[in-house]
């Protein structure tokens, strides 16, 4: 029993010597690190108390307390040595065990599932020296590739898409994501992950069993009338099945992978790894910005998890389009969906690619393809979400003509900024003003980077000039501005970028439907006829501009009429400063930190100094106000160099990893 009382003592203390500690230099240690820093200190602590309170034998030195006032004392010395000389040891434990970026942490249920908790801790191991194993046969780690021309070729993204492949699992989901960014990403390399397939083997009747019924909360056979055990497609994350409703509605079920969340974290992870050693070895991926690309990776394919998300896009669309003639978009069933079971109406028909289908249409080609050229336009200039991946197999036609859009797992959302680009660069186009269409493209960008407003403009009128007095919405005229800007090193919104690329997969669609089809002249006549409020001619576009800076410019004649009275009454004054806003806090928290050093610094020499003079003197009272003084100064100095050291190793850390 005293061992456990010894036990719980040394805790109690640890834990009060390393939060006094870690609060003085600034920094949080965590549970474990500061525990371990503040016993550390805790034993230092008790044998500068025995050597400074204690009485000197021939064993060495010993500490007696009688009394409850030599105990406080003795608990103060002892906290005194064991705060100072925690602080350079928590300095060093943190310098070996702490992370550059602090990982996500996911509330484990340990308790219930230790086994599956402590797989779950070590499995991103494994699968990081699968896919290293996988990189280094393919030949990725060669030297050659860290180059920033490299990855720009057709080799480097062949054998991207081979260890992407051969590595399987979610990483396919990710490369699938990932062809999407052409912003950041070279188009060699992004067109080759585009040919990246999702197929997986199918999941046992069992697992998709066992999911539906915890879902549902009933047995299979009572929520539907029939269900096809044989898969309709199955992909890395979940997969379909064909069913029957029990007022006899065909419907189609999507239902998760049981476990998928695991090997999503457990991917995830590993590609974390992965890429923080790409980062450290190719200055290439740092330009990139690898990093932040892998953690928007991460999150779209995290999104693609909760169907409950597919569902409410699937019935908002249907609201939105319900209008649209001969576009239909799947009646989703909203009781029955949850976030690993999405219910849908089944679409009787055949893919869009299919020549044959499309010939027995009662609806001729060229109606067909501008039916859903105008839905897609009303999705992205009305509504402001659209589908986002309309390849042929996610356009269905039916049997009366219909289209019906399918699979809306990947939505793009235009935001009021890039619309609002969208429509400057249009109305760029339609006048022929080159710098209209410049200043839009440097708004749209989602850096700060400076850029010579000439220079873009002149690259723009040499991309754009083919385009003449267009206005649509057309991909060449999108991609044509994405192009511009990477060479200018202006990075887009990703929703211009996802809106081109979605763009080029609808007129590649659209080409199979009508060979002979003029996107960019039918968007040009589908604008001007439905959405003449979103664009019109060049003079509306003029006049509704002018409305909308009509409250400006009123005032403005009261504003100058202002400046110029201050300036007959010699009273207008200019005053600038040089550090204002952000930077002013920069400047003033550097000039914080070298003002605390530079205390600490000449606290520790006055320190020095008064010690050395206490061991000079021989006047016993001086000699003990000195020791006093000195030993205070050199406590402080101590405090606030740890302080500044710990703060400073923290950022220097942060920015190396």
């Amino acid at each position: 029993m005293e061992v456990f009382y010894e036990i719980l003592i040394l805790i109690l203390a640890a834990f009060i010597v390393a939060t006094l500690g870690s609060r003085l230099m600034g920094i949080k240690l965590g549970a474990w690190r500061g525990l371990l820093a503040g016993a550390i200190g805790y034993f230092v602590g008790v044998v500068g108390a025995a050597y400074t309170l204690g009485k000197g034998t021939g064993e060495g030195q010993t500490l007696e307390v009688h009394g409850f006032y030599e105990w406080v004392a003795v608990l103060a010395v002892i906290t005194f040595f064991g705060v100072l000389a925690m602080m350079p040891v928590a300095i060093v434990i943190d310098l070996l065990t702490r992370r550059g970026r602090p990982r996500r942490r996911r509330r484990r249920r340990w308790l219930l599932h230790p086994i599956r908790a402590i797989k779950g801790v070590f499995a991103p191991y494994g699968r990081f020296a699968e896919v290293v194993g996988n990189a280094r046969r393919a030949g990725l780690l060669h030297f050659r590739y860290a180059s920033q021309s490299a990855l720009a070729t057709p080799e480097l993204a062949q054998r991207v898409r081979r260890v992407i492949e051969e590595s399987g699992g979610i990483l396919v989901k990710f490369g699938q994501i990932a062809s999407t960014r052409s912003d950041i990403l070279p188009e060699e390399l992004t067109s080759e992950l585009a040919s990246l397939r999702a197929d997986a083997p199918p999941e046992s009747e069992g697992g998709i069993r066992e999911v539906i019924e915890d879902e549902l909360g009933e047995p299979v056979e009572q929520a539907f009338a029939s269900f096809d055990w044989q898969p309709l497609a199955a992909a890395s994350i979940g997969q379909t099945h064909k069913a029957v409703l029990a007022d006899g509605t065909p419907v189609v079920v999507k239902v998760r992978r049981p476990g998928v969340e695991e090997v999503v974290e457990r991917d995830a992870a590993a590609m974390r790894m992965v890429v923080r050693r790409i980062v450290k070895r190719s200055e290439a991926a740092n330009a990139l910005g690898l990093t932040d690309l892998a953690e928007e990776l991460i999150a779209g394919v995290r999104e693609e998890l909760d169907y409950r998300h597919e569902a409410d896009v699937g019935m908002r669309l249907r609201e939105n389009r319900k209008n649209d003639v001969g576009i239909a978009v799947p009646n989703v069933y909203p009781t029955l969906s949850t976030d690993r079971v999405l219910v849908m109406e089944q679409v009787i028909g055949t893919s869009v690619g299919d020549d044959a289908a499309i010939a027995e249409s009662p609806v001729p080609r060229p109606e067909l393809a501008r039916r859903v050229l105008s839905s897609f336009l009303g999705q992205i200039l009305d509504d402001g979400m659209y589908h986002a991946d309309p390849h042929p197999g996610n356009l269905m036609i039916d049997a009366h003509g219909s289209v019906w859009l399918i699979d809306l797992g990947s939505v793009g959302r235009l935001d009021s900024k890039a619309l609002e680009s969208l429509r400057e660069i249009a109305l760029g186009v339609a006048t022929k003003d080159t710098y209209v269409i410049a200043r839009a493209t440097r708004d749209m960008a989602a850096t700060d980077t400076l850029v010579d407003i000439r220079a873009l403009e002149a690259d723009l009128s040499i991309q754009l000039a083919d385009l003449g007095g267009l206005a649509g919405i057309d991909p060449q005229m999108i991609m044509g501005v994405l192009d511009v800007m990477q060479r200018f090193g202006l990075r887009p919104p990703p929703s211009m970028t996802l809106l081109g690329r979605a763009l080029i997969t609808l007129d590649g669609t659209l080409h199979g439907v009508e060979p002979g089809f003029n996107f960019a002249q039918s968007s040009l006549e589908i604008v001007k006829e439905e959405h003449r409020d979103a664009f019109g001619t060049p003079a509306e576009i003029i006049r509704n501009e002018a409305l909308r800076q009509l409250p400006s410019l009123r005032s403005l004649p009261e504003h100058a009429e202002t400046i110029a009275n201050q300036l007959r009454a010699g009273r207008l004054t200019v005053r600038t400063e040089r550090f204002a806003g952000p930077d002013r806090g920069i400047v003033e928290a550097w000039v914080d930190r070298v003002v605390v050093s530079a205390v600490g610094a000449a606290l520790a020499l006055f320190s020095a100094l008064l010690l050395v003079a206490a061991a000079a003197t021989d006047n016993n009272g001086v000699q003990k106000a000195l020791w006093i003084f000195g030993f205070a100064a050199g406590a402080i100095a101590t405090i606030l160099l740890m302080r500044s050291a710990a703060q400073a190793l923290r950022r220097q850390l942060g920015k190396i990893d």
